[in-house]
């Protein structure tokens, strides 16, 4: 065949596969990532009164804590030879087993330990279950029942004090762990506080449990106070450092030492005269102790538990 004849093909640039690159191109790098952006936020000028005023009150609150569990571990007269930080050689146990062996506070903290726990775990059932009663079902006198809640709140506590040693008395429970209990099984507080974490939820998910079978009891324990867990643990730990804080009322209602809470024998360790003050440091140390790791355990649920619902 001829040159002339001949045809020439032009070459058709191939159909380019997807996810390659044309010649003569290079491939984009991949950005390295950066450095992860700090979320703390940053110490403005203007905050920092605010933050020195926030430090002088926090080392006002914790110093008579520190000194208590300090004098406690410590030999007495510690802080006048070494200041505010003794040697570790001064530390010692023997004001411990004297506070132990000039009352039997071994015995009353075990009674304000199961005071506590049962005292809590009744104003828990009482006021989850009034809550509940105040906020879901409707019935007639509903808002006047609430009314007389918040009413005793307002009663003074003293003001009860006879009625309910009478009732106690009358009970057989003078000088028992449950004559102490039982005019606190339910308290006004507590029962406010979950009516009003309750009222915050929607009542679409009541009345969704109650169209599932599910009845008052079971939409309470299942449904009700998981959504509100925060109150709910607010609740308890105001009840229990009621309970553990408590002192007029055991020391009325009960005779025998044994049967009194820590806070009748911390005052009774005080008074005694042949009890040396790392002793009376050393009672107050284990006093303090269950206080100090309630609050520290429960902050987040406190503050979060005392800020919703509460404003409905």
């Amino acid at each position: 065949m001829s040159a002339a004849g001949s045809v020439t093909r032009t070459q058709r640039p191939r159909a380019q596969q997807p996810g390659t690159q044309p010649p003569g191109t290079q491939r984009p790098r991949p950005q390295q990532p950066g450095p992860p952006r700090s979320r703390r936020p940053r110490l403005r000028a203007a905050d920092l009164p605010r933050l020195i005023v926030l430090l002088v009150i926090a080392l006002l609150i914790a110093f008579p804590i520190y000194l208590t569990f300090v004098s406690g571990f410590f030999r007495t007269g510690a802080f006048a030879r070494s200041g505010l930080f003794p040697p570790l050689s001064d530390v010692t146990l023997d004001n411990f087993a004297a506070a132990l062996t000039a009352i039997p506070l071994g015995q009353q903290y075990l009674t304000s330990i199961v005071v506590m726990v049962l005292q809590t775990l009744g104003q828990l059932i009482t006021s989850a279950l009034a809550a509940y009663a105040l906020v879901f079902p409707k019935w007639r006198g509903r808002g006047i029942a609430f009314a007389l809640v918040i009413a005793t709140l307002a009663i003074p506590g003293e003001s009860l004090v006879v009625p309910n040693y009478q009732l106690v008395s009358s009970m057989g429970l003078r000088d028992t762990v449950f004559g102490i209990i039982v005019p606190y099984l339910a308290f006004g507080y507590p029962i406010f506080l979950l009516r009003q974490a309750f009222a915050s939820l929607p009542r679409e998910i009541w009345e969704a449990s109650r169209l599932d079978g599910c009845g008052d009891l079971r939409t309470l324990l299942l449904v009700v106070l998981p959504a509100c867990r925060s109150q709910v643990t607010t609740a308890i730990m105001w009840s229990a450092l009621f309970a553990w804080n408590g002192f007029f009322w055991p020391l009325l209602i009960t005779d025998s030492p044994a049967n009194r809470t820590v806070q009748v024998g911390l005052s009774q360790l005080v008074s005694a005269e042949s009890t040396a003050p790392g002793a009376v440091f050393a009672g107050t140390a284990l006093g303090l102790l269950p206080t100090v790791i309630l609050v520290i355990v429960s902050q987040r649920f406190l503050l979060s538990g005392m800020s919703r619902g509460v404003l409905r």
